[in-house]
């Protein structure tokens, strides 16, 4: 899609002011909050003549073949770290994740007798049964059968099979293609012969045969520059990575002409004047998704466990073993008194001493979500239902949990914000305003949020629904939290917007696109 804001016209809206300068420096911004740069002012919203649309990038692969990295900007440029990945011809051949993904091989994890009787229904199936009458049929038998637990986690994959009926793949044929996940066959014929020797579904044997690739995965650790004014590619800093997939995520950081980030298997830094790479440290590990966070002159991680490096070589300076995962990132969160490196474990968000590494302190939480801090306060969207969203409070040298905000979710991926002291969880399938200081629930709305973290300018909420579909404006008056109005933006989902002043810049599927937001008026001086 390249034409992207005619559809705005339907929307008879304020007119928006911004200033034109700004950094985004790293994932969430200059200070890790969502918060777009000092002096940057909104009011009201789009007008009829909508976000003009400044450029977009030459092809950029994302998801399987790019991750889900978001933005960053130093104001003149816009930065982008990858594993760009390629597929080169091969003898082999792989039953990888990926093909089985593709393939529409996915496992239903339910109780045996439940997906016993999900299979029945779905094989006696009416013909009639069709249109909005089976999806309706479909959500009523889901609501019957199905805890709340189960209808987030495999109520969709429920209702594909049943929309498929008696074409859905049998699950027995699923089984038994599990059962080969990653094994590489050395050739075509190997192939055939393992699929001969095994209990296949009729006709599942030449599906399979002729749908699993001849190529192989290659990829590179990729750092791509962007001219802000038009999108033109500056220069492209390459490493040789891993195949790592969607798995490789992570939002680069930069600071004081370098940049920084994590690939499929490192850690690196790049000198942006020159597009070189400076110095590269491995890992043990790759499909990293958290990002790196500068304090100082160190480089900190979460990659596997939560470690510093030297800026100026890379080399390590301590780590934190207590502290495990490889999807969350790490935050600075200044209080009144102390400083502490805030992060998500895989059960727990914890406090470490940036000189050191060693652990202060540990509350609940856990999960992906970049804690958010502010003054005395800091906010966790923690994965566990019982957590949800968790305040804590700096006082007397010490911190301590001051509310919490429990939900049943699918996913706790989005990071909140805080905003003339209410807190904002936008994600998580809603819309939720809360005070900051008691915890008090000012207004919730169920809403299709999902991973996409919201950022924050002049004042009001910029948030993707549906996937990444659509960018909504949003309000952040207590009274007047809900929706002022939205646009059709095709975003990559699992990305965030990114602020360079006035400019807002989106990823998407393919390659990036950057937008004006001041729709032609001036800033104030």
């Amino acid at each position: 899609m390249r034409s992207i804001f005619p559809a705005l016209c339907l929307f008879p809206l304020c007119p928006l002011i911004l200033s034109a300068s700004g950094s985004w420096s790293q994932w969430r911004g200059d200070d890790r909050n969502g918060k777009g740069a000092p002096g940057l002012e909104i009011s009201g919203s789009w007008d009829q003549q909508a976000p003009e649309l400044l450029w977009e990038s030459d092809l950029i692969p994302s998801q399987d073949d790019g991750g889900f990295g978001s933005l960053v900007s130093d104001g003149e440029r816009a930065y982008l770290s990858l594993v760009w990945h390629r597929n080169e011809p091969t003898e082999t051949r792989t039953i990888s994740s990926l093909f089985l993904r593709k393939f529409g091989a996915r496992k239903v994890n339910l109780p045996p007798e439940l997906v016993a009787k999900a299979e029945k229904a779905r094989l006696n199936l009416s013909p009639r049964l069709r249109g909005t009458k089976l999806d309706e049929w479909i959500e009523e038998w889901i609501d019957e059968n199905l805890d709340q637990k189960q209808k987030m986690t495999q109520g969709s994959l429920l209702a594909s099979r049943f929309k498929k009926g008696k074409l859905a793949f049998d699950l027995s044929d699923i089984d038994l293609l599990f059962s080969a996940k990653d094994r590489v066959f050395p050739s075509q014929r190997a192939l055939d012969q393992w699929l001969e020797e095994k209990p296949f579904s009729p006709g599942m044997r030449e599906k399979i045969s002729q749908a699993v690739p001849p190529t192989k995965r290659v990829a590179d650790d990729v750092v791509v520059a962007l001219d802000l004014k038009n999108g033109t590619t500056l220069w492209k800093a390459s490493l040789p990575g891993t195949p790592s997939g969607r798995s490789s995520s992570s939002t680069p950081c930069i600071r004081d002409g370098k940049l920084y980030t994590v690939g499929s298997n490192r850690i690196f830094s790049v000198d942006l004047a020159k597009g070189k790479v400076d110095w590269e440290t491995p890992l043990e590990l790759d499909g990293i998704a958290g990002s790196v966070l500068v304090h100082d002159d160190l480089v900190i991680a979460l990659v596997g466990n939560l470690r510093a490096y030297h800026r100026e070589s890379g080399k390590l300076a301590w780590t934190n073993k207590q502290v495990s995962g490889k999807s969350a990132s790490p935050t600075l969160w200044k209080t009144s008194q102390k400083e502490f490196i805030a992060c998500n474990g895989g059960k727990a968000v914890f406090l470490v001493d940036p000189k050191d590494g060693t652990t202060f302190g540990t509350g609940p939480g856990g999960g992906s979500s970049t804690p958010v801090c502010q003054g005395d306060w800091m906010l966790v969207h923690g994965k566990d239902e019982k957590t949800g969203l968790i305040a804590y409070h700096w006082k007397d040298s010490s911190f301590t949990e001051a509310w919490r905000f429990p939900k049943l979710t699918r996913r706790a991926d989005s990071s909140p914000l805080i905003h003339n002291g209410h807190a904002y969880l936008i994600g998580a399938g809603m819309r939720a305003c809360l005070d900051l200081e008691t915890g008090k629930l000012i207004k919730k709305e169920m809403a299709k949020h999902d991973i996409s973290s919201p950022v924050l300018i002049g004042g009001k909420i910029l948030a993707y629904e549906i996937n990444g579909s659509f960018l909504q404006l949003i309000e952040t008056k207590p009274n007047e939290f809900g929706v002022i109005t939205k646009a059709k933006i095709g975003a990559l989902r699992c990305t965030s917007p990114s602020l360079a002043g006035s400019k807002l810049m989106i990823r998407k599927s393919d390659r990036i696109a950057c937008y004006e937001l001041s729709a032609g008026q001036p800033a104030k001086p």
